[in-house]
């Protein structure tokens, strides 16, 4: 019996040009698959896998946001070309949730190592397929999604390998079902706000923005995302300005000073306080990772919440690691230190104490005053780099909310 498998994995890489450890040869493209013995084994060239299960979170535009990652692997000897990648209902798969093609493949599509957008991935490559849809309202929450993913090979499958698989000879495409998980209700941790006092903007937020949604970093033995709902708040004076003077001079930055609040009560369990600020208008060069986050402070809010504050002024962090806090108390005052171009705080809640290895876990804002948005990161970008006015637009919704997230370059005032 032992010759016989052998037989047949020798057989099989002949034809694929891979050596495959088990199985055989067998059916694919959502044709049921080869049955030996009664078991179905169906051949996936693609291996799918989840950086992490999506949480759905009310965002301030009144619909329910999901943001997750799909971890993609080429087990096969073949380079492949994604065609298509579709999020469908488990339970109903001509309920399509998100559907990704064409030109749209390859900018969500990322290639580890160097983040290389590509809608090709070549013989033992891995990537990061970066999802994001949302719905109107509590009732279209899927209780389970998986995934249909269609590709084939640049030039065409080849004669050998459907033979290999026993689809007819003129397939031009395999496609696979994969990556079937289960969608929790709704349960994102409501906190208090972080600051206080007017225009402040939630720059880089979620849900499509990318220096923070997108930071995956291999951490601690896994990929981890622990900045996928966070937030960069920066403060706009009564023009509309980020700074006045000189940009090199992180006095002249409205935020520069704030007081930085507790969202919740909890015990800290982290609070760093020895480094000095950067000099604004760019990032620092080559900065060690225990230094990218600057004076920082991590609070244990229970509940697997734990509350991510970075970038403070040396010097002004008021709480030590065993403190007790509650919502409310100023916790240290917004600097410039660490990874920073410019004075803001950078806050988030993660899934635990590991600034970087943490997974990063949807939340909200139990009330704040909604006003306006900016029209993109860019024009943020801009304002914030020439000192110039950041244009206002007007929002679906504004005025109060209460227990939803503001979502990116929102414009809001928090309680003083």
């Amino acid at each position: 019996m032992r010759l016989n498998i052998v037989g047949i994995v020798i057989f099989c890489a002949l034809i694929t040009g891979a050596i495959f450890h088990i199985g055989g040869c067998n059916k694919s493209n959502g044709s049921g698959g080869g049955m030996v013995g009664g078991i179905q084994n169906e051949f996936t060239p693609i291996i799918v896998s989840f950086v992490t299960q999506p949480h759905p979170v009310l965002g301030s535009d009144g619909k329910y946001h999901l943001v997750y990652e799909l971890q993609l692997t080429n087990a096969n000897s073949f380079t492949w070309l994604i065609k298509s990648l579709e999020v469908l209902n488990a339970e109903n798969h001509d309920q399509v949730f998100a559907a990704f093609s064409g030109d749209t493949i390859t900018p969500n599509n990322q290639i580890i190592p160097g983040r290389i957008p590509s809608d090709t991935m070549a013989r033992g490559e891995t990537s990061v397929f970066f999802i994001t849809f949302s719905v109107d309202n509590l009732n279209e929450i899927p209780e389970k999604i998986t995934h249909r993913l269609k590709m084939t090979v640049p030039g065409g499958i080849p004669e050998g390998f459907l033979i290999f698989l026993s689809l007819p000879a003129d397939t031009a495409e395999l496609v696979q079902i994969e990556g079937k998980s289960d969608v929790p209700t709704p349960n994102a941790v409501v906190m208090g706000p972080p600051l206080k006092g007017t225009k402040w903007i939630a720059a880089d937020g979620c849900c499509t923005s990318e220096r923070h949604v997108r930071a995956v970093m291999p951490i601690n033995g896994k990929l981890a995302i622990s900045q996928r709902f966070a937030i960069d708040w920066e403060q706009l004076d009564d023009e509309n300005r980020v700074y006045v003077g000189d940009p090199l001079d992180v006095t002249s930055y409205f935020c520069y000073g704030e007081e930085i609040l507790a969202v919740g009560e909890g015990r800290v369990v982290i609070a760093v306080d020895k480094y000095d600020d950067q000099i604004p208008g760019e990032l620092p060069p080559l900065i060690p990772l225990e230094e990218a986050d600057g004076n920082f402070v991590v609070i244990d809010l229970g509940g697997g919440n734990f509350a991510f504050y970075a970038h403070m002024i040396k010097g002004s962090v008021a709480v030590e690691a065993g403190d007790f806090v509650t919502r409310g108390q100023v916790i240290g005052l917004v600097g410039n230190t660490g990874n920073t171009s410019a004075p803001h705080l950078h806050s988030h809640m993660m899934s635990g104490p590991s600034t970087f290895g943490s997974n990063g876990i949807p939340y909200m804002i139990y009330e704040y005053d909604l006003i306006g948005r900016a029209e993109s990161i860019e024009a943020f970008d801009e304002a914030e780099i020439n000192g110039t006015p950041l244009e206002i637009f007007p929002v679906n919704s504004p005025g109060i909310h209460k227990d939803d997230l503001p979502l990116d370059v929102r414009i809001v005032n928090f309680p003083e």
